[in-house]
């Protein structure tokens, strides 16, 4: 792989965040909605953080992408042919992260009984 080969990679990646961000945020909102339509709710600015650093980590989590193709690149020359499979790792990753979402806001709203 060359120096191009490794932007082009990085480019694929970041061209799909805003539809990763969009679908997961989407998801949070719709669980956030549920889950404080249910009862009176006192928004407290922890929960504006809590959402901040939800956000912030599943967009680390997003970049793992491009690290396992730098790593199949850099560790073992392509042996693995991630970039084959990049496609199906964007959508079940955005899938796991939108499920994970909507079930973490229902889990610490309405406890383990959900």
């Amino acid at each position: 792989m060359t120096i191009d080969n490794l932007k082009s990679n990085v480019q694929w990646w970041e061209s799909k965040r805003w539809i990763y961000n969009l679908l997961v945020g989407l998801i949070g909102i719709v669980a956030i909605y549920f889950a404080i339509s249910e009862k009176p709710y006192d928004w407290k600015i922890l929960d504006t953080l809590s959402v901040l650093f939800w956000g912030i980590g599943a967009n680390l989590f997003y970049s793992f992408g491009t690290l396992i193709e730098l790593f199949d690149w850099y560790y073992f020359n392509n042996k693995l042919s991630v970039k084959k499979l990049r496609l199906l790792f964007f959508i079940l990753g955005t899938g796991f992260s939108c499920l994970y979402s909507f079930w973490f806001v229902m889990v610490t709203h309405f406890g383990a009984n959900w």
